[in-house]
């Protein structure tokens, strides 16, 4: 199939020639006409004439490949790298400068310049990927002066073998309306911003022909695709190209149904059960020009709601000389999510450890796991045990997550609550990393304070030291949702589109009247009653679409009571698939209109409870596919009580 479609691709670009028309632009639309330059070969070939065909980087270093005088057009970059560095796609960088310029036109680290960013993978489009190894570019490089070429070994350690060949095309002119090759990478380690993601930003005149793309959320989700491309040319305020969700943008759809695949011009080089996603789209067939500038941008989510890592490689044409590039990010900190901390995260830096000698440790240089970039750090001896204390723990009970690191003068410890509940650790490893998180199950606070003994317990016999390093801790509450309810539906919920939806604000006769017994007529004239629902399992598990005939595009609503023995204020959470209101005795304190899924706690509100029993109501929307809605309060005082008869 690839060859067939090979040949297509040729014939196609061959009827174009043919016809007088410039088609995209590549090499293969004039491959037929004469060349009047002449082709070279830049490469590591063994100058001593044996097969040494290699050389090597030291640690630290940047080595020139290629110093070639113009003018000249290079049409093939090809390598393949033997690097003991676990990371080398990441902390080795290739940089491109174009005649006299001191500041690179290109710079990237090497995997993601050839669209293998998370790891070292195989894809072939047509112009730049990994092929069984070699790493290709076929993007044309066309240059007045000079083109130098440089790999930069940040790895920490030798590269022992670094292949090469450069083929370029010397030639006695480059016509005036030819642009310069540019290449830029970026990364926001976690997207925790109301604006979009920016791919690239330049000034000048030119035409953008593509990118890479690296999306890893921290909640393994992939609702991050919901976002759109959002292209803006020459200074526009509202982009020229506005998309319908980043798999859409690469040629895909439906979360990349089907997996992996790669194409000539787009593609899916990678996706996992950890929702991490790498992709690309060359626009060779439709490249976007701009006069003045353009600015590229991703939303992570629809509306930006998703907090994810993104990392992108813009590759476009333009005339030199081109905007100055950002400071590349320090090596540690490109190297992809190992262990992600999930959003919400207490730092471990802003807890107390009464009595112990403490630090705050800049972690950039080891990774980009460290959520903040820091780490607490404690020194202790063997037998010694610190305090750590947790604050405004509200809930009766949590699972914890304790996410420390291993290295080569880390020791042992037992983690432990209230003398009951511990976990063993293991600090040791050869070199700096996220060590796996360490769960702690059970674990009650008292006066809403949580606190964890840390012993130290020795150290491997490879080990030199007793060091504890504490990242993050991720207090995950043990939720009890409202256990049962009476519900009642379906009511039609009008609609004009997906935005004007009328049903959530209609009155139907639960709000103006409670009568258990009473029946009344549904969405589709049929004749509905209350009925009991179990809801401790909340959400999804309580199968709303199984208790109403239609489940889309209706309402329902939920009836409970709660009894407080006093007046008080407590926290009620809420999350909803689509929208919702709550009513707290007959008043409604809370309104929800989107379209979303459902998670436990995407709301909450503090609720004045009476003394006595409380009247508790939901009215839940629904539109296409899934339906549910998660209901819990937090009993901060212990003394609720829950009864769907108000007795």
């Amino acid at each position: 199939m690839r060859h067939l479609f090979g040949i297509l691709v040729t014939v196609l670009l061959f009827t174009w020639y043919l016809a007088g028309q410039t088609g995209p632009p590549n090499a293969f639309n004039s491959l037929p006409k004469l060349k009047s330059g002449k082709m070279y070969l830049v490469s590591s070939y063994d100058r001593s004439g044996g097969n040494n065909d290699r050389i090597n980087i030291q640690a630290g270093k940047t080595t020139e490949i290629a110093n070639i005088e113009g003018p000249g057009t290079i049409s093939r970059i090809w390598m393949t790298i033997d690097s003991r560095d676990p990371h080398f796609l990441r902390r080795i960088l290739l940089r491109i400068y174009w005649d006299d310029e001191t500041e690179p036109s290109v710079e990237v680290p090497v995997g993601d310049f050839f669209g293998s960013g998370f790891q070292y993978k195989h894809h072939t489009p047509m112009y730049i990927g990994m092929s069984s190894g070699g790493y290709y570019c076929y993007f044309p490089m066309p240059f007045q002066k000079r083109a130098r070429i440089e790999v930069v070994n940040q790895t920490g350690s030798e590269i022992f073998a670094f292949y090469y060949q450069i083929n370029y095309q010397k030639t006695e002119d480059i016509p005036e309306d030819m642009a310069y090759f540019h290449a830029k990478w970026n990364r926001d380690i976690r997207t925790d911003y109301e604006g979009n993601y920016t791919v690239l930003e330049a000034k000048g005149e030119g035409h953008f022909v593509g990118l890479n793309f690296q999306g890893q959320p921290y909640n393994g989700s992939l609702f991050y695709l919901e976002g759109d491309e959002m292209i803006y040319v020459d200074g526009e305020e509202f982009p020229s190209t506005y998309g319908t969700g980043l798999e859409d943008y690469f040629t895909s759809g439906w979360y990349f149904k089907n997996g992996e695949f790669d194409a000539a011009f787009h593609g899916l080089v990678h996706m996992d059960t950890l929702g991490r996603v790498s992709a690309y789209r060359h626009h060779i067939m439709d490249p976007i020009p701009f006069k003045d500038s353009i600015k590229v941008t991703l939303e992570h989510g629809h509306g930006n709601e998703e907090i994810v890592d993104f990392s992108t490689t813009a590759y476009w044409y333009q005339k030199e000389p081109h905007s100055e590039y950002e400071p590349i990010a320090k090596a540690g900190l490109r190297i992809p999510l190992q262990r992600p901390v999930p959003n919400g995260a207490i730092e471990a830096e802003d807890l107390k450890v009464p009595g112990t000698t403490t630090q705050v440790e800049d972690m950039s240089d080891y990774g980009s796991d460290w959520s903040g970039g820091h780490q607490l750090t404690l020194q202790s001896e063997e037998g010694e045990t610190s305090q750590l204390v947790i604050p405004h723990a509200i809930e009766n009970e949590y699972t914890l997550q304790l996410y420390f690191t291993k290295g080569p003068d880390y020791g042992n410890l037992i983690i432990s609550h209230a003398g009951v509940q511990s976990q063993d650790f293991e600090g040791f490893a050869p070199a700096i990393a996220p060590a796996e998180v360490v769960k702690l199950e059970g674990v009650k606070p008292k006066d809403q304070t949580i606190v964890l003994d840390l012993k130290s317990t020795g150290k491997a016999k490879q080990s030199i030291g007793h060091k504890i390093g504490l990242d993050a801790i991720v207090m995950v509450p043990e939720r009890s949702y409202i256990p049962e309810w009476y519900i009642i539906g379906p009511f039609p919920n009008p609609r004009e589109s997906d935005d004007l939806r009328y049903g959530l604000d209609k009155v139907y006769p639960p709000e103006k009247e409670l009568d258990l017994n009473a029946s009344y007529e549904g969405a589709h004239g049929q004749m509905i009653r209350w009925k009991k629902l179990n809801g401790q399992k909340g959400g999804y598990e309580m199968a709303l679409w199984e208790q109403f005939e239609p489940f889309e595009f209706i309402i329902s609503y939920a009836l409970t009571y709660v009894y407080s023995p006093e007046d008080q204020t407590v926290p009620l959470l809420i999350g909803s698939d689509d929208g919702a209101k709550v009513f707290l005795n007959d008043e409604e304190i809370y309104r929800f209109l989107d379209v979303r899924i459902a998670a436990p706690d995407q709301d909450k509100l503090d609720i004045k409870l009476r003394k006595g029993w409380n009247k508790l109501m939901i009215k839940a929307e629904n539109n296409f596919g899934g339906y549910a809605y998660y209901a819990r309060i937090i009993d901060i005082n212990n003394n609720l009580k829950y009864s769907i008869d108000g007795e």
